[in-house]
């Protein structure tokens, strides 16, 4: 096994290379440029209205990433969707246009999607305009929910659907747009931790998984700071170790388990893979998300095996 450079009394289970390279990734994944069109119905009440100006509102330096994000207003007659648009997103109320420019897009092969607070309105004007909403493109909140919470619901409901069918942009979407930044760390979280349950589960030397699990959370480390905008400098490197230490912990633990039920052991150490790159990510994404310190974080999720203690 190849260790890194030691940083502050850490040894880094991968090589320098391969942590270079995947900072290069990292830095791929934010450069593309995305651009978002939306469409605002003229009759949305004034509180969502509101709501989702805050919600659109660009974070950071968000033109400088390469996100664009158009605003337009429509009423009851349909507007024209552009094709360069990544995304057509149309808050809607009570027009009676909005399931013909949806129509319209998706027979263009266009990707949009229709957002609404009163979904039974808005089905039935779409029914009897002959343009009912395809339910796949359509994304609404429970009417009987009180307004602050529906908007929260509907913009995170909307964050779902945009990671879900925009894998390639959402990266960039979650820089620039805080409701979907949660669904696509949630998203990147869950997809490394069942990499890692795999990658663990299969390998039956001691330590032989490390660089691929280590390289993985490396990974996402990167791409929570990405989508944050935080840089990585000797700090950013530091916390780095510090989480992965606390990774090193949790292996520690596994191997510790194995030896206990063996018969069992491709299960025990898929579970505490999955567990400790979970934990991990969470670590960093609470650390970005709210500030503090990323050794106390750290401590917190390290097994007590790490401090000499029985489990």
């Amino acid at each position: 096994m190849m260790l890194g450079r030691k940083r502050g009394g850490l040894s880094l289970p991968v090589s320098p290379g391969a942590l270079l390279g995947a900072i290069g990734l990292a830095q791929e994944q934010g450069a593309a440029p995305v651009r978002l069109d939306l469409f605002v119905d003229d009759s949305l009440t004034p509180a969502l209205l509101a709501y989702a100006k805050e919600a659109f509102r660009p974070q950071g330096a968000a033109a400088e990433l390469g996100f664009t994000l158009n605003i337009m207003s429509y009423s009851d007659e349909p507007v024209w969707v552009d094709e360069e648009a990544a995304l057509t997103v149309l808050l809607a109320d009570s027009s009676v246009a909005t399931g013909r420019i949806l129509s319209e897009a998706l027979g263009s092969q266009l990707l949009a999607v229709v957002v609404t607070a009163a979904p039974a309105r808005l089905e039935r004007i779409t029914r009897e305009q002959g343009h009912e909403i395809d339910p796949r493109f359509l994304v609404a909140a429970d009417e009987e929910i009180e307004a602050d919470e529906r908007f929260a619901r509907l913009f995170e409901a909307l964050g779902e659907w945009i990671v879900r069918r925009l894998p390639d942009e959402a990266f960039a979407l979650a820089r620039a747009l805080s409701f979907v930044r949660g669904p696509f760390i949630a998203s990147a979280i869950q997809k490394t931790a069942l990499q890692n349950a795999a990658i663990a589960a299969v390998f039956f030397l001691p330590g032989a998984d490390m660089p691929l699990l280590t390289l993985n959370q490396i990974k996402l480390f990167l791409l929570i700071a990405g989508v944050y905008d935080a840089g990585l400098d000797r700090e950013r490197l530091a916390q780095l170790a510090l989480l992965l230490a606390s990774g090193l912990g949790f292996r520690a633990l596994a191997r510790r388990l194995v030896g206990l039920v063996p018969v069992l052991g491709w299960a025990v150490r898929g579970g505490v893979g999955y567990t400790a790159t979970v934990a991990i990510g969470k670590a960093a994404q609470e650390f970005f998300e709210r500030g503090g310190t990323l050794k106390l974080v750290a401590e917190s999720l390290t097994p007590s095996v790490l401090h000499g203690k029985k489990v």
